[in-house]
């Protein structure tokens, strides 16, 4: 498929915008297969991934009318995937487990009882914090310390450039450092970017 200019994109948005079926036809036919790997890097399974395309798909034809034109196109549209990818895991309130992920399936020994409720707490304080965090800060950490994204990647996904990407990261963790001392928590916030 010929690659289209961005003045040709933005014809097509143009004419999508107004209802223009085979227009919106073209521009998710000619992104699909970025949109299909976008939801698979996000999800890491083929099904979930095509399942997200779909219902991306779906959110563009609906949310045409929101794209402001300040970003290119396509920009937005990973933005539409990795916002439906995150909010369909969010449904699901479940993760696969992978050995990319987790690496060696060895059963570790089991934590004593007290580390165990000790290690629940820090979490839910912590995901108590990240949830009065702005609204889109809490993805961006899922995707930076959980799924292990690069900051050009997430740059690349949502749109941010990287200084405000850094400039959000080091706010939210100096919060969280904040909190947890206030809190007294028992952890140290590590630095990261």
């Amino acid at each position: 498929m010929k690659l289209l200019t961005e003045i040709e994109e933005t014809d097509l948005v143009a004419r999508a915008t107004i209802g223009e079926k085979a227009a919106m036809e073209k521009l998710l036919s000619h992104h699909y297969a970025h949109m299909y790997h976008l939801a698979l890097k996000v999800t890491r399974d083929p099904v979930r991934a095509q399942d997200v395309t779909q219902e991306s798909c779906v959110q563009v034809m609906r949310r045409i009318g929101q794209f402001r034109g300040e970003a290119r196109f396509s920009s937005w549209l990973a933005r539409v995937v990795v916002n439906t990818a995150l909010l369909r895991h969010r449904r699901e309130r479940r993760l696969v487990p992978t050995a990319e992920v987790f690496g060696s399936t060895d059963a570790a020994p089991d934590p004593a009882p007290e580390q165990l409720v000790g290690d629940r707490e820090i979490l839910r304080l912590t995901d108590n914090f990240l949830s009065e965090l702005r609204e889109g800060d809490r993805e961006l950490f899922t995707r930076r310390f959980i799924d292990g994204l690069s900051l050009q990647s997430i740059s690349e996904e949502t749109g941010l450039s990287l200084p405000a990407l850094k400039s959000r990261f080091h706010r939210a963790r100096l919060r969280l450092k904040e909190a947890c001392e206030r809190g007294n928590w028992g952890i140290e916030v590590m630095a990261f970017g």
